[in-house]
C-alpha cells in the first residue's frame, strides 16, 4: 500500500493592511502634537510674507532675533495710515493716542510721519512685537515673568500707573510686560536674559524711545522754565506798578499844590524858591517817566515771553496731534 500523502493546508496571512488605521491615528496625533508647538504655527502663519516697505523700514534696526523676526512675520505687520489703523485697532476716540494693537493675531502700527519723532513708529513696532510674544509664553514661563513685572512695577509703581491709567487690573501685566521692554533700561537680570530672547541689543529699542520723547521732554522742561520766570516776572510788575502809580499821584499832587501856590501871593517866598521847586518836581516827573519806560520794557518782555510759551504750547500741541491718529488735520477739514 502506498504511503498516504498528507499535505499540511497553508495558514492564511493576515495582512497588514488591517491595521492602517492605526498608523492613520498615530500621524494624526503625532501632527496634531507638532501643530500645537508655537514656533510651527509661526512657520505656517508667516509663510511667504516679506518684511517690506514701510515695515522694514520700521523694522530696521530693532535687531530682533530669529525666534522674534519668525513672530513678527507670523502676526504680519502693517504699518498704516489713520483711516485703516483705526478700523483695524477700533480706534474712533480722539481723547486717546493710540499707536498701535495687536488684533486678532497681527500687529498695527499708526504711521507717525513727523521725522522729529517718528522713532515712535519702532517702538510701537516693539511693543506690539512683545504683546504677540506674550500670547505665545507657555504657563510656566509666564508665571517666571510675571513674577519680575510685579517686582518692577512695585518699584515703579507711580511711573506704571500713569501709563496704565486707561488699562484694566486683567490688561496690567502685560502692558508693563511691553512698556517695560521698550522703554526702560534698569531691568531684574532674570527679565533681561527673557527679553534677550527677542532682542539682540534691547537698550537700542530704549534709545528710539528716548529719542522720540526727548522734544517733549524738552518742551515741556522749557515751558516749565519760562512759565517760572513769567510768573515771577509779572509778580515784580505788579509790585512795581503799584509803586509807579503811588509815585505819580504823589507827584501829580504835589504839582498841583505848587502851581496853586504860584497863584497865591506870598505863598512863594521868592523867584529862587519858585524855581528850586518847580525844577525838583520837572526832576522827579523824569524820573519817573524812565520807570515807566523801564517798566513797560519790562511788561514787553515778558509779553515776548508768554508769545513764546504759547508757540511752545503749540509746538507741543503739533507733536501730540502727530501721534493721534483721529485728529483732522486742518488740511483734511
Amino acid at each position: 500500500m502506498d504511503e498516504e500523502l498528507v499535505r499540511e493546508e497553508p495558514r492564511r496571512q493576515k495582512g497588514i493592511s488591517s491595521f492602517w488605521w492605526v498608523g492613520l491615528v498615530i500621524a494624526t496625533v503625532v501632527g496634531w502634537m507638532i501643530w500645537q508647538i508655537p514656533a510651527v504655527q509661526d512657520i505656517w502663519m508667516g509663510w511667504g510674507y516679506e518684511l517690506e516697505g514701510k515695515v522694514a523700514e520700521t523694522v530696521e534696526g530693532l535687531e530682533l532675533t530669529e525666534g522674534a523676526e519668525r513672530i513678527l512675520k507670523a502676526s504680519r505687520p502693517l504699518v498704516e495710515e489713520s483711516e485703516s489703523f483705526n478700523e483695524h485697532c477700533n480706534s474712533h476716540d480722539a481723547d486717546i493716542s493710540l499707536l498701535g494693537c495687536y488684533a486678532d493675531g497681527k500687529i498695527y502700527v499708526y504711521e507717525v510721519t513727523v521725522a522729529e519723532i517718528a522713532a515712535a513708529n519702532k517702538v510701537t513696532m516693539a511693543h506690539e512685537l512683545l504683546h504677540a510674544i506674550w500670547d505665545r509664553l507657555g504657563f510656566f514661563e509666564k508665571g517666571e515673568v510675571e513674577g519680575w513685572l510685579e517686582e518692577i512695577y512695585a518699584s515703579r509703581r507711580e511711573w506704571f500707573d500713569g501709563e496704565l491709567e486707561t488699562y484694566s487690573d486683567e490688561e496690567r501685566l502685560e502692558e508693563i510686560y511691553a512698556r517695560a521692554g521698550t522703554k526702560l533700561r534698569d531691568l531684574p537680570e532674570g527679565l533681561e536674559r527673557h527679553y534677550a530672547k527677542f532682542f539682540r541689543n534691547r537698550a537700542r529699542v530704549v534709545d528710539y524711545y528716548e529719542e522720540y520723547e526727548a522734544p517733549f521732554l524738552a518742551l515741556k522742561m522749557e515751558m516749565e522754565t519760562l512759565a517760572e520766570t513769567i510768573i515771577r516776572v509779572k509778580m515784580e510788575i505788579d509790585v512795581e506798578k503799584v509803586a509807579y502809580e503811588g509815585e505819580v499821584a504823589d507827584l501829580d499832587m504835589r504839582i498841583r499844590e505848587f502851581n496853586s501856590c504860584l497863584e497865591v501871593a506870598g505863598c512863594i517866598a521868592s523867584v529862587e524858591e519858585a524855581w528850586g521847586r518847580g525844577t525838583t518836581l520837572n526832576q522827579e516827573k523824569e524820573a519817573l517817566e524812565l520807570t515807566r519806560d523801564r517798566l513797560n520794557e519790562k511788561i514787553m518782555e515778558n509779553n515776548e515771553r508768554i508769545d513764546n510759551y504759547r508757540e511752545m504750547q503749540e509746538r507741543i500741541g503739533r507733536l501730540n496731534r502727530a501721534m493721534n491718529s483721529n485728529l483732522v488735520t486742518v488740511d483734511e477739514v
